[in-house]
C-alpha cells in the first residue's frame, strides 16, 4: 500500500489504510475492501476553513463484489472532514456539531430528497467516527463538476437565484419531515447564535466581537454614520446577552424550518454544465451542515443577504431575491399537499423579525468572506480571537472601498429600519 502525500501537508496518523478500508467498506457496502494508494491535498485553500481541517483523498482500491468473482479495482476522491477540539472552540462541542452534521447527512437529508424530484442538497457522507478525533467522509463534490465561488467576488444574480431556489426547498421539504417526524425539531435546536454556545465562550466573544470593534470605529470616522457607531459600540458592551437570544423563538413566530444555519458563499457549490455558458451556474449544493437549527427561516436568509451577495444586487434586487425564494417555497409546498401555506407577508414578517441575526452576520462574517487571499492565508480561530494579531490585517479589511460601500448600505439600511434600536 503507498501512501502518497506530494505538498507535505500534515495528516494525523488515523488517517491510515485502516481508516479508509473502514470508511470505504460502510460507504459502498462492501463485502471487503483493499486499498492500494492513497494520496492526500488540503480540500480548501488557507485560511478559508477555521474549524476543521478538510483533506482531498484520493484513493485507489479493489472491491469484492461476489465471493465468487474477482474483486473489482476502482479509484474514488473522497473529501474527509477532520473536527479537532480546541479550549477555543469548545463551544461547537457544546452545541454537539459533530453528532449533528452526522444526523443531518445520514438520516435528515436523505429523507428530505425523496419527498420532492430536485437537485441533491448536499454530498453523501460515506464515514462518521468520533475516535480518536471527530471524523466525516463524504464523496467528493468537485467530481461532480461542483466547485465554490470565489468568496471575496460575493454571488451575482444567477447564483443567487439558484440558491435561493435550492433554500427554499430545504425549508419547504423540512416543514414536511417535522409534520411526519416532530423528533427531528428537538434534536436540532441550537445553532450558532444560542446561549449554550455563547454565555459559556469566550472565544465566541472575541472573535466576532473584534470585528464588530472595528466595524464601530471605522464607522466613526464616517460622515453620517456617528450615531450609528455610537449604537454599534452598545452592541459589543451587551455583546453576549444580545447574540445568545438571536436565534431563539419568539411568540408570534410564523412559521420554522430547518435553517442551514451558516448560509454563505463558502458553504456552497455550484456546477456549470452548459458549455455555451460557462459562467451560469446550473446546480447549486449545500456543504457543512455543523451549525444547522430549527427556527425561523428569516435567519437563514438574513444572513446569506448580509453576507454573500453583491451590493449591486442587494441594492437592485433585494425584493426580487425574495419572491424568487417563496415561490420555489410556495409551490414546493403545494406539490406536498402542506395545508397551511405561509404566505409572502409571513415570510416577509419573519424576515424583518430576525434583521439582527443578518446584523450579526454583516459585521461578524462579511469582512472575513471578503478578505483577500493574501490577508486569509493564515487565518485560525487561534488568530482571529487574538487583537493584537490581527489588528494591521484589520486595517487593511476595513481599508477596502467595496467593503466599505456594503458595509455603509447595510447599516444605513439597519438604521432606517430601527434595527439598531433594538438592543
Amino acid at each position: 500500500m503507498v501512501i502518497k502525500n506530494p505538498n507535505n501537508i500534515v495528516v494525523p496518523d488515523y488517517l491510515n489504510e485502516n481508516f479508509f478500508v473502514d470508511a470505504l467498506e460502510e460507504g459502498l457496502r462492501a463485502i471487503q475492501v483493499t486499498v492500494s494508494e492513497i494520496i492526500f491535498e488540503w480540500a480548501t485553500n488557507p485560511g478559508d476553513n477555521f474549524c476543521s481541517r478538510i483533506y482531498r483523498v484520493a484513493v485507489a482500491y479493489e472491491r469484492l463484489v461476489d465471493a465468487d468473482e474477482p474483486p473489482v479495482q476502482e479509484q474514488r476522491s473522497l473529501i474527509v472532514k477532520s473536527i479537532p477540539v480546541s479550549k477555543d472552540i469548545r463551544f461547537l462541542e457544546d452545541v454537539g456539531v459533530f453528532l449533528k452534521e452526522k444526523m443531518t447527512y445520514w438520516d435528515v437529508l436523505p429523507r428530505l430528497q425523496v419527498l420532492v424530484p430536485c437537485p441533491k442538497f448536499g454530498a453523501t457522507c460515506y464515514y462518521a467516527t468520533k475516535s480518536p478525533i471527530n471524523t466525516l467522509v463524504f464523496n467528493d463534490l468537485k467530481a461532480e463538476g461542483f466547485r465554490v465561488a470565489p468568496r471575496q467576488d460575493q454571488l451575482d444574480w444567477a447564483h443567487c437565484e439558484l440558491i435561493l431556489q435550492q433554500t427554499a426547498r430545504l425549508h419547504a421539504t423540512s416543514m414536511i419531515l417535522a409534520q411526519r417526524d416532530p423528533d427531528i425539531p428537538k434534536r436540532l435546536v441550537d445553532g450558532m447564535l444560542c446561549e449554550k454556545s455563547i454565555m459559556k465562550s469566550d472565544s465566541f466573544k472575541q472573535m466576532f466581537g473584534i470585528t464588530l470593534k472595528y466595524l464601530a470605529n471605522n464607522a466613526a470616522e464616517w460622515l453620517g454614520f456617528e450615531k450609528i457607531a455610537q449604537k454599534l459600540h452598545h452592541f459589543n458592551d451587551n455583546f453576549k446577552i444580545i447574540c445568545a437570544h438571536l436565534a431563539d423563538h419568539r411568540e408570534g413566530d410564523r412559521f420554522v424550518v430547518m435553517n442551514h444555519g451558516d448560509l454563505t458563499v463558502s458553504n456552497i457549490m455550484y456546477a456549470y454544465d452548459d458549455p455555451k455558458q460557462p459562467k451560469k451556474p446550473t446546480r447549486a449544493i449545500f456543504v457543512d451542515f455543523q451549525l444547522n437549527f430549527c427556527g425561523s427561516p428569516g435567519c437563514d436568509l438574513n444572513f446569506f443577504l448580509n453576507t454573500s451577495v453583491r451590493l449591486d444586487v442587494l441594492k437592485d434586487r433585494r425584493d426580487d431575491l425574495i419572491n424568487v425564494y417563496y415561490k420555489t417555497f410556495k409551490e414546493t409546498l403545494e406539490y406536498l399537499h402542506y395545508e397551511t401555506i405561509p404566505t409572502l407577508e409571513d415570510l416577509k414578517y419573519e424576515l424583518r423579525a430576525r434583521e439582527l441575526y443578518g446584523l450579526f452576520a454583516m459585521f461578524g462574517f462579511l469582512p472575513v468572506l471578503t478578505m483577500p487571499k493574501e490577508l486569509s492565508v493564515d487565518n485560525s480561530i487561534e488568530n482571529m480571537i487574538n487583537e493584537e494579531d490581527v489588528r494591521l490585517k484589520y486595517k487593511k479589511v476595513f481599508a477596502q472601498e467595496r467593503l466599505q460601500a456594503q458595509l455603509k448600505y447595510a447599516l444605513k439600511r439597519f438604521d432606517d429600519l430601527g434595527v439598531l434600536d433594538e438592543f
